[in-house]
Formats: C-alpha cells, sequence, structure tokens
C-alpha cells in the first residue's frame, strides 16, 4: 500500500509526520552514541530495520481496519495476557534459554532474529479490550460497576508486576481511568478509586523489592534537607532508606538521576552539537540510547531540541483528540482515546524520570528510544489512531456517552460532517 492511496486526513498526517521526525531525532542520537566506538554501528542499522517492521505492521492495521480489532478483541486481549505467563514461569522454570534474565528481570522472549518483549503488545491490546467492552456499556455509571473493569485490569497488571516491569505495569491504571472518565463514568466515582489507591502505598511500598525501593529513594532523596535528616535521625527514618544510603546517594541509587540531570542540563540553550559533549564521547550516562535518551537530545540540542521532541508529541495528542471528537462510533472514540492516552503517559513517565520527578522504572521514549518490541508497539497504536481517522461510520443513534439525553422519535437523523465540515 502505498501512501498516497491511504487517503489520510490531516490529523492522521499531522501524526505521522511527528512520529517519524521524532524517530529521525532518536536515530541521530542513537548514531551519535555509536560513532566513536570501533566497529559497525549495530543498534543504528537494528534501530533502522526495526523501523521498517513498524512501517509495515503500521500499513497492515491501516489497511485491516480497527473494526477487525473490535471484531477480535476478546481473542486479542487473551493472547496477549497468554504471552505474559511464560516470563512469570521463568523465575521456576527452564525455556532453554528463550526468557534470559536481564537485571533480575524476566522480560524478553529471545527469538533466533528478534527479541519481542510481551508486556509492550500487551498496552495495545489492554485498550482494545477496554475500548470493546465499555463501548455500548452503563454499568460502570455506578461505583460497583467499576469493579469489573478494575478487577480484569489487575489481571495483566499483576503479571507485569511479577516478572518485574514497574515501568509498563505504572501504564495501566492512568490508562484505565482516562478511558472510563470519557465512556461517562462518574468523576466522584474515579476519585474515590484514586483515594483508595493513594491509601495503599504503604501497603504497596512494603511490597517492592529492594531495587525498586532504591528507585524511589533515589528520587526522594535529592532534597538535600531529607538526606540530612536521615543522617542525623536514622531510626525514625528506617522506613524510608539508612543512613549509608543517604551518604552514598550520588553514587549509588541517585547516580543516574544525577547524570541524566547533568546530561540535559549541560546543553544549555542550543546544546553542544550533534555527536559532541562528554556524555556523547563517554559512558558516564547508562542507557543514553534508550531509557535517558532525552537527556542526550538535551545534551546535544539543548533546550531548542527538547522542545522539538515536546512539540511533536503535543502534535500527535491534539490530533488525536481531534480524532476522538470526530468519531460517532464509541469503540472507535473509546480506542482513540486510550491510544492518545497511552503514548502521553508514556512521555509523562520518561520525561519525568529523566529531569527527577519520577522515579526511574526503566520507561522507553515513544518512538525515540531505542527498542524493537516499543517502536513496533507503538506505530499499532498509530495504525488503529489513523485507521479510526480514515473510517468515521454514519451511526443511526445518539451519541456516544451522552447519558440522560436521547433522540426523540421524530427528531431528524443529521449525517456526520468530515474534517472539511461536509456532510
Amino acid at each position: 500500500m502505498r501512501l498516497r492511496q491511504l487517503n489520510l486526513p490531516q490529523p492522521a498526517w499531522a501524526i505521522l509526520a511527528a512520529a517519524l521526525m521524532l524517530f529521525a531525532i532518536g536515530l541521530l542520537c542513537i548514531y551519535a552514541t555509536e560513532a566513536g566506538r570501533p566497529g559497525p554501528a549495530f543498534k543504528t542499522t537494528k534501530q533502522s530495520i526495526n523501523l521498517l517492521v513498524g512501517v509495515v505492521a503500521f500499513l497492515v492495521v491501516v489497511s485491516t481496519g480497527y473494526t477487525w480489532f473490535k471484531r477480535f478483541a476478546p481473542l486479542i486481549v487473551a493472547v496477549a495476557v497468554i504471552g505474559l505467563v511464560p516470563l512469570v514461569l521463568a523465575r521456576f522454570v527452564s525455556f532453554g534459554g528463550l526468557i534470559p534474565e536481564r537485571r533480575g528481570a524476566h522480560r524478553w522472549i529471545q527469538l533466533p532474529f528478534y527479541n519481542i518483549q510481551p508486556s509492550e503488545p500487551m498496552k495495545v491490546a489492554y485498550v482494545v479490550g477496554l475500548a470493546a467492552y465499555l463501548r455500548y456499556r452503563r454499568n460502570f455509571r455506578t461505583f460497583r460497576g467499576l469493579m469489573i473493569p478494575l478487577g480484569a485490569s489487575m489481571v495483566p497488571l499483576v503479571l507485569i508486576l511479577l516478572e518485574p516491569d514497574l515501568g509498563t505495569a505504572l501504564l495501566i491504571m492512568p490508562v484505565l481511568f482516562v478511558m472510563l472518565f470519557a465512556a461517562g463514568a462518574r468523576t466522584k466515582h474515579l476519585l474515590g478509586l484514586a483515594a483508595v489507591g493513594l491509601c495503599m502505598v504503604p501497603v504497596l511500598w512494603l511490597q517492592l523489592q529492594p531495587y525498586q525501593r532504591s528507585r524511589v529513594l533515589g528520587m526522594l532523596l535529592q532534597s538535600d534537607d531529607l538526606r540530612q535528616q536521615i543522617i542525623d535521625e536514622p531510626d525514625s527514618y528506617s522506613f524510608l532508606g539508612t543512613a549509608q544510603q543517604a551518604r552514598e546517594w550520588e553514587v549509588a541509587s541517585g547516580m543516574q538521576l544525577v547524570r541524566s540531570k547533568a546530561a540535559l542540563g549541560s546543553g544549555g540553550l542550543t546544546g553542544h552539537g550533534w555527536g559532541e559533549g562528554v556524555f556523547v564521547e563517554f559512558s558516564f550516562l547508562p542507557d543514553k540510547h534508550n531509557d535517558f535518551i532525552f537527556a542526550m537530545v538535551g545534551h546535544q540540542w539543548g533546550l531548542i531540541g527538547c522542545l522539538v521532541v515536546l512539540i511533536c508529541y503535543t502534535i500527535m495528542v491534539l490530533a488525536g483528540i481531534e480524532i476522538a471528537a470526530n468519531t460517532m462510533d464509541p469503540f472507535a472514540r473509546l480506542l482513540a482515546v486510550g491510544v492518545v492516552a497511552l503514548l502521553a503517559v508514556q512521555v509523562m513517565v520518561n520525561i519525568g524520570m529523566t529531569i527527577g520527578l519520577l522515579p526511574i522504572t526503566g520507561m522507553t521514549l515513544p518512538f525515540v528510544s531505542y527498542g524493537g518490541s516499543s517502536l513496533l508497539t507503538n506505530f499499532i497504536g498509530l495504525g488503529l489512531l489513523v485507521s479510526v481517522s480514515r473510517h468515521r461510520p454514519y451511526l443511526l443513534a445518539d451519541r456516544p456517552f451522552e447519558f440522560g439525553v436521547g433522540r426523540r422519535r421524530d427528531d431528524p437523523v443529521k449525517p456526520i460532517p468530515d474534517f472539511q465540515g461536509h456532510a
């Protein structure tokens, strides 16, 4: 399928252009981290191949149409959930090296030519399944009715946490709340659930693994006052951390954060230039091609480069909202809202951890960070969003998610306008 045959409206073109711009920025950063090293630029080559795979998946999704995903939503969710189970079992069962342990976690299925991270396609499958469930239901407008989507969300959430993959798990609840709100759930009920979640924070803190607590502590110990209080009164703050952790923060739990902020801030307004700067030339910052690639954007291109990245994401979010607002299909609207929420939350978590507002979780920056599974999943989500923009069916019924307001029998049926305002 050629791009000119896609018949895309303006919001879809804007989303596609912004995504390709982000990928180009990311690829330049990845190449810069490899240029000074001997041997071929392996990551750059592999990421270019990942782009081709992602574009093919995008074209397949667009040509297939989102209605296919609506029809097979239960099967899609079931396959995605089953794909998470071997990662949990890998702690106890050997799969012949197919599921290696990396940094104490089992997150990847290692195939001969491609490594798959099952939690990535689970993101899109979750949005598809939730949109299919919520599209025509009204029982979630009661507090009791919220228990079904909330309980169903616990299944992938728990499985992902057991890998463990804290970063991906953090996406589930925000996306759920956004989609419930878009579907018409009552704000007071959502706020009630959020309050219950906040009350559970101390319990969840006790359940975290030591390295996960260390990441949260690394963010909190940015405060000089808190570090000093822990050192002066270790018994009073034993639930949080030890005096030794506070003293060694800059070289231990806070090392990545300190260096990330240093790389980002050292770029100033215009940066050191592409391929320039000490954080490009030397391995001061771990995962600079992946989790902390936003810091490398700021290091090389400064504030201007960071603003370009943020503008691209803003374009994608605003265009996605316009697409959601201009479809009358309840499933399509929820699907578009879910994909936009998924993108926005990933961006906020990644940039938040880069600048020290959130704990380091291993969240990639969509379309910019190195990674095949992440890029493939993002292009599939993009394909669903573009598919919704291309297919705007006439719906001879009430507008979706308008509760308490019905169309009278004698009211005329109005056709749905397209993006150019024509009926």
